[in-house]
């Protein structure tokens, strides 16, 4: 993917770093019960080690753009991983809970920085074109952990003890660092600085609106609604909503909240709330029914669940280059049908239920959570400036933990009221299973209205650009006269400089004609456009020439690794008479990547440069009205330079 040898080292640090730091938070949950008896707390008090963990790395997550802005990726990195090594020995080597719970919101504060420096490392080093695969591959290793988090927890809770755990995790968290320090560059890994800046106020705001949104909620869940609960759920909710304004109004904000202004962003943050919460929530109630009601040990609670986390892990990959050749409008549809469709069947589950189902169901859910989260996520994030990735990444990180934290309190808090209201007439273990399911039919509501954004807002166009001169590029809505007057400048200029002659082929249109046009037209390239000339694709001479070729793409599934491996026996003639009767929309790219007729030159030479194209459609109100080239770019400039001399 046009990586060196050092960065691909640099990048699989860092992955295998996150690798560690999800694997230690899937640990905790079978173990629980044990450190319960152990240090002699509750269910409350327990469940605050997976709480407060969540609600240390969200609070951390808006810093991180701060730092990454600051310091290389190096210092930060080995930063990070020594406050987590730090939690961790913490954790293996305490003597009471509150040391223990000191320990897991210290590995917090490490892993609250990791994620989202990660994220924003894989995006600004591949482009465009290959961030759906990078996503992929990032996915696949991430939820490796997952995968064998739970059992490996289980087997150590049921043979051992917890205390293990943590010294593992801090034995693997040294070799991290050592790996770190060796084979890491010390430069940027974006190569500039940022202007992300440090407001002790907004970081103040942040701490107090998201602790007190989460502590409300959870004490919700364990004790029920009380003046405590709602006064710290409104100090927190007012908090949060001063933390938006302020970071709107200062010059230099801590987090540029302002890319939520950007829709495709703002959906696709959404979306991916809705469903970090559903996930979340469910990661808690599936134990405490296959434990607590079916009576099962914790290690086969983790088999369970084994099975979904090892789906999802292999379909990443494969989701990520489904995304970068479908986009990702089909993948959320399917994805959050399916995710819908699961939810309900979780919800009528009964103390009769067979394990098998509970199999089943689960791999059908994690295969959808595949589908959803890592192409809606690119989707979102490739309609941003790659300056503005690592503020993309903090929002959308912030806030999809600040959601899987308030679902899981919402959804635990439900399941809790609807035990306790039913016990006495029911008997505990009945209403406790009406809990579960009257939980899992909240998380099938929350997947219901991420559906609906998906079949509404999220289209094939992952490349389009937004952008509306500088302003826009960096999310603000608000435009002043300069701005307007600088967006009808570019308007002209680009009419001026773009060819307006644009031929284009329906999707029904087959390769044969594309060929006629381009040699008729003496072109290279046209869009596909729909019925109502919205562009939907893009086909190119090299798109054809990629059919025509032995072997094309890449693959990460080994069966079709192998399969494509395979002699091809079919002459470059049978090829080129079967390739001339396809359809140009199963030959060309999926999606429009393409510049707002508004936008400057200086976006337009980002685009074309980013994403390696010698020519963009240019694009108003969702029509194609031209098209510019790297040419007609290299021509205006030569002239306008020398008229001036």
């Amino acid at each position: 993917m046009g990586l060196s040898r050092r960065q691909w080292f640099a990048i699989s640090v860092i992955v295998f770093g996150t690798f560690v730091t999800v694997l230690n938070q899937t640990l905790v949950a079978p173990a629980l019960p044990s450190i319960m008896e152990d240090t002699h707390v509750d269910a409350a008090m327990a469940q605050w080690l997976t709480t407060g963990f969540t609600l240390v790395n969200a609070i951390m997550i808006p810093i991180t753009a701060y730092l990454q802005d600051r310091f290389s990726t190096k210092r930060l990195f080995l930063f990070s991983m020594a406050l987590f090594l730090a939690g961790a020995l913490m954790c293996g080597l305490t003597p009471n809970f509150p040391v223990l719970l000191a320990g897991r919101l210290v590995q917090a504060m490490g892993a609250g920085i990791l994620m989202p420096m990660s994220m924003t490392v894989l995006l600004v080093s591949f482009p465009v074109e290959k961030r759906g695969a990078a996503m992929g591959i990032f996915g696949l290793v991430i939820a490796f952990a997952p995968a064998i988090g739970p059992t490996v927890g289980g087997i150590v809770v049921d043979t051992a003890d917890w205390h293990i755990m943590f010294l593992g995790i801090s034995a693997l968290t040294a070799v991290v660092l050592v790996l770190a320090a060796i084979l890491m560059e010390k430069k940027e890994a974006g190569g500039h600085k940022g202007d992300a800046a440090f407001d002790a106020l907004s970081v103040t705001l942040s701490t107090l609106g998201f602790g007190g949104l989460l502590y409300g909620f959870s004490a919700v869940g364990s004790t029920g609604l009380s003046v405590i609960s709602g006064a710290a759920m409104a100090v927190g909710a007012v908090c949060v909503v001063w933390f938006f304004i302020r970071q709107t109004h200062l010059e230099v904000p801590m987090l540029r909240v302002k890319v939520l202004y950007n829709r495709k962003f703002l959906v696709a943050t959404i979306i991916g709330m809705l469903v970090q919460g559903s996930l979340l929530a469910a990661a808690i109630l599936m134990p405490i029914y296959i434990q607590t009601l079916l009576g099962f040990p914790a290690t086969i609670s983790g088999l369970v669940l084994m099975p979904g986390a090892i789906i999802m892990g292999i379909m990443n990959p494969v989701a990520g280059k489904l995304f970068d050749k479908h986009g990702p409008r089909t993948l959320g549809i399917v994805g959050m049908g399916l995710l819908f469709v699961t939810s309900l069947g979780f919800g009528i589950l009964t103390l009769d239920s067979p394990l098998w189902y509970l199999v089943v169901l689960y791999i059908v859910r994690m295969f959808s959570m595949a589908l959803v989260n890592m192409p809606i996520t690119t989707w979102g994030m490739n309609a941003l400036d790659t300056k503005l990735m690592n503020h993309g990444t903090s929002v959308n990180n912030t806030l999809r933990q600040v959601a899987g934290s308030l679902g899981t309190a919402i959804v635990v808090s439900v399941s809790a009221g609807v035990q306790n209201a039913g016990t006495a007439s029911m008997g505990q273990t009945d209403a406790t299973m009406l809990g579960i399911d009257v939980a899992f039919m909240v998380c099938a509501a929350m997947v219901l209205v991420g559906l609906v954004l998906t079949v509404i807002f999220v289209k094939d166009k992952p490349g389009t650009t937004e952008a509306v001169g500088r302003e826009a590029r960096e999310g603000a809505v608000p435009a002043t006269a300069a701005d307007e007057g600088n967006s009808a400048q570019n308007k002209q200029l680009l009419r001026r400089i773009m060819k307006t002659d644009v031929y284009s082929l329906l999707p029904t249109a087959t390769v044969h004609d594309a060929m006629e046009l381009f040699i008729s037209k003496k072109i290279s390239a046209c869009p596909i456009v729909d019925e109502h000339g919205e562009p939907v694709g893009f086909i190119s001479d090299g798109d054809i020439l990629k059919q025509l070729s032995r072997q094309s793409g890449s693959y990460t599934d080994p069966i079709v690794l192998i399969a494509m491996s395979a002699t091809d026996t079919t002459s470059y003639d049978e090829k080129l008479a079967h390739i001339m009767e396809l359809p140009v929309s199963a030959v060309g790219a999926k999606g429009t990547i393409g510049v707002n007729i508004h936008a400057d030159l200086e976006e337009v030479c980002r685009v074309l440069a980013n994403n390696h194209l010698k020519k963009v459609p240019v694009i108003e109100d969702d029509r194609i009205v031209g098209i510019i080239n790297r040419s007609d770019i290299t021509q205006y400039s030569m002239e306008s330079y020398l008229s001036t001399r």
